[in-house]
């Protein structure tokens, strides 16, 4: 059987480009809906996870670390880091199946949803990349996947066939589960600041945000998902939407890269320059 096909990933290569775009936090609801509908990640949640108690940490604890995949020196050995934060969450399922999240179909999936996270975001607030530059971005996937020393056995190394694990991801394998359900109907009450954000301030905002937020995940998230998950959207919801995204497209542009660009990215897109001053200088 022949080896997966790569490309590479650094200056100039579209995830290189495009992972660090701080829009993708308006998407970040989706991502987590999507990997949570997975069964052994909704159950290894419940598990081994704060996120009842402290969803907001998950993001913020694994964000920076996954981004330093992409945009750290291959040699610092960042993707051996995030597998092996994974590598003692495992167990049963009610039915008494086994779980591991290093099960490298598992870990498959929460690596597909950034993949297409990437294509989402250009999709819906920025300019959507054409059918070959998809081709390209899963390509590179793979090369961002080897970075976590996992067996090639799931990997997918063209968007045809990505989109269509996709689909029957969709239609197959994903689930509504208690993680879901939680999410969709927590008291925000219960929910504890976001880093950075004042006691005071929270209590006033935690409501509006927290609507909002469920709002905008219902909007991203594909059909399939939101009927799988008894979701309901309506046209007005449609229609302001497009509004939404529109204004995000318009005004992006105008912002300054530390508002656009995530620091560990920006902190890894200088890195090849500040090698080539250093090699230079000797």
């Amino acid at each position: 059987m022949s080896q997966p096909s790569s490309a590479p990933i650094g200056p100039g290569s579209l995830t290189w480009q495009h992972f660090g775009d701080m829009r993708e936090l308006l998407l970040f609801g989706r991502v987590g809906t999507l990997q949570n509908m997975h069964p052994a990640v909704g159950r290894a949640l419940q598990d081994h996870s704060n996120f009842f108690n402290d969803p907001s940490d998950r993001l913020v604890r694994s964000l920076p670390p996954i981004l330093g995949v992409v945009y750290d020196a291959p040699g610092d050995g960042t993707g051996g880091e995030v597998r092996d934060f994974h590598r003692d969450i495992k167990g049963t399922h009610a039915d008494g199946a086994r779980y591991h999240a290093l099960d490298p179909e598992v870990f498959w999936w929460t690596h597909a949803t950034f993949i297409e996270l990437i294509i989402a975001t250009q999709g819906f607030f920025g300019t959507p990349l054409t059918e070959d530059e998809k081709d390209q971005l899963v390509r590179e996937g793979v090369t961002w996947w080897r970075r976590y020393g996992l067996s090639d056995r799931p990997v997918i190394d063209n968007y045809s066939d990505f989109s269509a694990y996709w689909n029957e991801m969709l239609e197959t394998v994903l689930e509504r589960n208690v993680t879901t359900d939680w999410a969709f109907e927590v008291d925000p009450r219960t929910l504890p600041a976001f880093p950075g954000v004042p006691g005071p301030l929270w209590w006033i905002i935690r409501r509006p945000a927290l609507r909002a937020n469920l709002w905008l995940t219902n909007a991203t998230l594909p059909p399939r998902a939101r009927q799988t998950l008894g979701l309901e959207w309506h046209r007005r919801d449609e229609l302001a939407f497009r509004v939404f995204a529109r204004s995000v497209r318009t005004t992006w542009p105008l912002l300054p890269e530390i508002v656009r660009i995530h620091p560990r990215a920006r902190q890894g897109m200088k890195r090849p320059q500040q090698e080539s001053e250093t090699a230079r200088a000797a």
